[in-house]
C-alpha cells in the first residue's frame, strides 16, 4: 500500500451506542480547522543535537525544557527569545538511584499548574517531579501493587491533578493520584502505550500504540477504571506508526510518526485528516506553544520547531 494511504485512513469509533468506520480525507473542514501550508524551509533547527529523544515542555515564562540534553538522564533548559545557548536544568543521574543496569532516562515530560516539572523516567520505571528551581526531586510513583513499575514512555496531566503515565513493556496506562498516593491502571485490555495527550476540555486521553500502529482515544469523564477505548484512528498498513501527541488551543489532534518525519493533524471529532507537516529525519515527541509546533527528534535531529500562526501579543 502506497503511504498516500494515510489519506484514505480508517478511523473505526468503538462508541458505546454502537460501531462504525469514517473514512478519512486531506480536505479541510472548514474555517477554524483551516491549516497553514508548509514545506521544509520553514522548519527551524533549534537545538541541533540531543542523545536521545524525549519529551518537551514549556514553562509560563516561555522556558522550553527538553529531556536527554548532554547525555541521558539530563533535562535541558533554553530560553528560547534569548540568544544564549541551552543550559542543563537538572542531571538526574545526580539525584537518582540507579540498580541493575537502569540508569536515570526520562523521556516524558509535563509542566503542572506550579511550574514542577513532571517525568517519566524510562530508566528507573519512576514517574518524577522536579521542583521549579531544581532543588528538589520526588518520587510521586514507581510500583502498582508490590510491584515495581517497567519502563514508562509519557506522561499527560489532567485538570483534576491525575497524573497518567504509559508503559508499554507492561501493557498498561497508570492512573497516579499523587496527593492520595494511589496509583490504579486505566486500561482493562493490553495496550503497549507510548505517546499520551489530553484533549483541552480535559474529558479524553488520547494514547498512541506504536506496536499496533494505531492511536486510541479514551474517556475520563466516568471515574470507573478498566476502561476500552472509545474510537481508534488506525495506521496498519502504511508503513508509518505513531509516536507523540499533542492538542491545540481549538482541539486539533498533531500526531507524530516517527522515523517517517511526518506529523499529522487530525479533527478528533471524525479523525479526519487534515493537514501532514513534513519535517524530515525523525519525530517522536511534540509540543505546541505560541502558535509554534516544537518536536524532539533523535540524536542527530534534535529539536526542531515550525511557526503555524503569528504569536500571541
Amino acid at each position: 500500500m502506497e503511504n498516500n494511504s494515510l489519506v484514505r485512513l480508517l478511523a473505526c469509533a468503538l462508541t458505546f451506542t454502537g460501531g462504525g468506520c469514517l473514512t478519512s480525507d486531506n480536505e479541510s473542514s472548514s474555517g477554524v480547522f483551516e491549516l497553514p501550508k508548509r514545506s521544509s524551509s520553514d522548519i527551524d533547527s533549534v537545538i541541533p543535537e540531543i542523545v536521545h529523544s524525549g519529551g518537551l515542555a514549556f514553562d509560563e515564562k516561555g522556558i522550553l525544557y527538553f529531556a536527554n540534553y548532554l547525555h541521558t538522564g539530563t533535562i535541558g533548559r533554553y530560553a528560547v527569545d534569548e540568544s544564549a545557548p541551552p543550559t542543563t536544568f537538572i542531571d538526574l543521574n545526580e539525584w537518582m538511584t540507579s540498580y541493575d543496569d537502569r540508569l536515570p532516562w526520562v523521556h516524558g515530560l509535563a509542566m503542572d499548574g506550579e511550574g514542577r516539572l513532571i517525568g517519566a523516567d524510562a530508566g528507573t520505571g519512576k514517574v518524577i517531579r522536579v521542583s521549579p528551581d531544581a532543588s528538589k526531586v520526588e518520587v510521586l510513583a514507581d510500583s502498582y501493587e508490590g510491584m515495581l513499575f517497567g519502563s514508562l514512555q509519557d506522561v499527560a496531566l489532567s485538570p483534576d491533578g491525575t497524573i497518567y503515565a504509559s508503559s508499554p513493556d507492561e501493557g498498561v496506562i497508570y492512573s497516579i493520584r499523587p496527593e492520595e498516593g494511589k496509583v490504579d491502571i486505566l486500561n482493562s485490555e493490553l495496550v503497549r502505550a507510548d505517546g499520551l495527550a489530553i484533549n483541552p476540555d480535559g474529558d479524553r486521553l488520547v494514547v498512541t500504540e506504536p506496536d499496533a500502529a494505531r492511536v486510541l482515544v479514551f474517556s475520563l469523564e466516568e471515574k470507573s477504571l478498566g476502561n476500552s477505548p472509545l474510537a481508534t484512528i488506525d495506521f496498519s498498513g502504511t508503513g508509518e506508526v505513531p509516536h507523540g501527541l499533542a492538542f491545540d488551543e481549538i482541539g486539533r489532534l498533531y500526531v507524530a510518526m516517527g522515523e517517517s518525519g511526518a506529523v499529522n493533524v487530525f479533527d478528533l471529532a471524525d479523525a479526519r485528516l487534515l493537514q501532514t507537516y513534513d519535517f524530515g529525519g525523525s519525530v517522536d515527541r511534540l509540543f505546541l506553544h505560541d502558535g509554534l509546533l516544537w518536536v524532539s527528534g533523535g540524536r542527530t535531529d534534535g529539536v526542531r520547531r515550525l511557526r503555524l500562526k503569528e504569536s500571541s501579543p
